[in-house]
């Protein structure tokens, strides 16, 4: 299964058989969680959403500067490492056979959006990209 990455400003770009997955903890105020104006599926992901242990390790300064060095990334980066993977790739195959049944759609596939565009490194974006590699999971940044 291939998994896409991208941020809340493409979603207006996704093809309806692209269903986003929210790794936010907070979801955009303009954003309810089910369906966009288009009525694009978007849901959330809440084992890929930053933990509690990752409260407060992060003020949004990016300090320190390399992210290898940050808290926030450090402490996601082991939350990561409890998830079981093939947990969650059964989920997902269960949702992408019920949505393409309910919504009549053909190749569904999904996407984790980050809040952060990919060209930044202070993001839980490229730990979640890491930790899917280790597992075998192939993944590429969604372009229109």
């Amino acid at each position: 299964m291939k998994i896409y990455t991208s941020y809340f400003a493409q979603m207006r770009n996704f093809p309806k058989n692209l269903v986003s997955l929210s790794t936010a903890v907070w979801n955009p105020k303009w954003l309810p969680l089910g369906r966009d104006k288009q009525g694009h599926i978007w849901l959330d992901i809440p084992p890929l959403k930053p933990g509690y242990n990752c409260n407060g390790l992060c003020n949004g300064k990016c300090n320190p500067k390399h992210p290898q060095d940050c808290a926030f990334l450090q402490e996601y980066r082991k939350q990561l490492k409890g998830i079981d993977i093939h947990n969650i790739l059964n989920e997902l195959q269960v949702l992408k056979n019920d949505i393409e049944v309910a919504e009549s759609l053909e190749n569904v596939e999904f996407v984790l959006l980050f809040f952060e565009t990919p060209d930044n490194p202070c993001s839980e974006r490229q730990a979640v990209i890491e930790w899917l590699k280790e597992n075998n999971i192939e993944t590429e940044e969604w372009r229109k």
